[in-house]
């Protein structure tokens, strides 16, 4: 393993370790004083044992999933056993249209108050849904018809 002050050959460039921090190897070209060091996790980088240089393999990293559309089919059906008419997927597509509009609107408010450019998960605030309303809405279906 790589340690403080020795050298390493990275895709033909030679680096010396600065330093290691948090299981990160910080490596600065020797030919050039200028620039960022260069950041490889210490179980990563290339290191010289006995005169030969040792590469160790590179641990694949999994990227985080993150949901890209939202299927409220799939939705609907992970959650009921029940039919669901068209109007009745129509409104749930409406009311996520608006509900994520109102939210990322309450959300850019919350950012500008702080004087902050860039919205975060830490401006929006959690939409709770998960409380149980008894009823029954007739007009939801004469509001999808207009």
């Amino acid at each position: 393993m790589i340690s403080v002050g020795e050298l390493t050959i990275i895709n033909s460039t030679t680096y010396r370790c600065l330093k290691i921090e948090n299981d990160v190897a910080h490596l600065k070209n020797i030919i050039h004083n200028q620039g960022r060091p260069t950041k490889i996790p210490v179980n990563e980088c290339p290191y010289m044992e006995g005169g030969t240089i040792v590469i160790p393999k590179k641990i694949p990293s999994v990227p985080k999933k993150t949901r890209s559309k939202v299927n409220i089919t799939a939705l609907i059906k992970e959650n009921t056993d029940l039919q669901i008419s068209r109007s009745a997927k129509n409104l749930l597509y409406e009311w996520v249209e608006t509900a994520v509009g109102n939210v990322v609107s309450n959300a850019e408010q919350n950012a500008l108050v702080r004087g902050e450019r860039r919205i975060t998960a830490a401006h929006i605030h959690w939409l709770e849904t998960n409380h149980r309303v008894e009823g029954f809405w007739k007009e939801n279906e004469n509001y999808l018809k207009d």
